[in-house]
C-alpha cells in the first residue's frame, strides 16, 4: 500500500503569512509560537523552509520591500513626463491607501521596524536589510527630485537630498499616524498640506 503523495508546503504563501505577522506584532512582539501557529507548521519545520527567527523576518522584510514597496515606487516613475508634482502627490496617496488600507496589519512594516532598531531590538542581518530598503527608497527619491529639478518642476533653491529626508520622514509620521487610527482622509489632508511646501 502506497503511503500517498506528501503534501507540499506553499513557501511563498508561508512567507507572506510571517510577514503579516511581524507586521502586526513587530519582531521583538512575535514569538516562534506565534509563528508556526500562523503558518500550521511546527518549530523544525519553521527552521527547515527559512532558518530561525531573525533570518525568516529579513526574508519578510525584504518581501515587503518588493510587494508593498515597488508598487509606490512606480506611482513616482510613471509616467515620466508627467509633473514631478502629480507623481510624488499619486506616490504619497498610494502609501497613504497601503497604510490604511483594512485588510493589512495597519502602518507600515519598514516603519515600525525602524523604531525596533532604534532601541537595538533587531538582529544584524534584519538591520542590514531595513538599512538596505530605506537607503534605496531615499536614493530613488532624491534621484526623482534632481531629475524634477532640472525640468524645472521645482524649485531651483530645493535641496534633492533635503527634500528625499522630508518625504521619507513625511512617510514615517503617516505610517505612525494610521498604525495608532488616522484614516484614509486624514492622511490625504496631510499630503495635501505636504505638496504646498513641494
Amino acid at each position: 500500500m502506497s503511503a500517498g503523495r506528501r503534501r507540499t508546503f506553499d513557501e511563498d504563501g508561508a512567507l507572506e503569512t510571517a510577514m503579516r505577522v511581524f507586521w502586526h506584532k513587530g519582531y521583538v512582539g512575535t514569538s516562534l509560537s506565534d509563528l508556526t501557529a500562523a503558518l500550521g507548521i511546527n518549530k523544525p519545520s519553521l527552521y527547515a523552509a527559512f532558518g530561525n527567527k531573525e533570518q525568516l523576518f529579513a526574508s519578510a522584510l525584504a518581501r515587503y520591500g518588493s510587494r508593498y514597496g515597488l508598487p509606490h515606487a512606480e506611482r513616482l516613475l510613471e509616467p515620466a513626463d508627467a509633473p514631478l508634482r502629480d507623481r510624488l502627490r499619486s506616490y504619497l496617496s498610494s502609501v497613504a491607501h497601503m497604510l490604511t488600507d483594512p485588510s493589512l496589519p495597519g502602518g507600515c512594516l519598514i516603519a515600525q521596524s525602524t523604531y525596533e532598531a532604534g532601541g537595538g531590538n533587531l538582529p544584524e542581518e534584519a538591520t542590514r536589510t531595513l538599512t538596505g530598503l530605506r537607503q534605496e527608497t531615499r536614493r530613488l527619491l532624491a534621484e526623482v527630485f534632481e531629475q524634477g529639478q532640472a525640468a524645472e518642476n521645482m524649485r531651483s533653491e530645493a535641496n534633492p537630498d533635503r527634500m528625499a529626508s522630508y518625504v521619507m520622514t513625511l512617510m514615517m509620521g503617516m505610517a505612525a499616524m494610521a498604525r495608532g487610527g488616522a484614516d484614509l482622509a486624514e492622511l490625504e489632508g496631510v499630503i495635501a498640506l505636504a505638496m504646498d511646501s513641494i
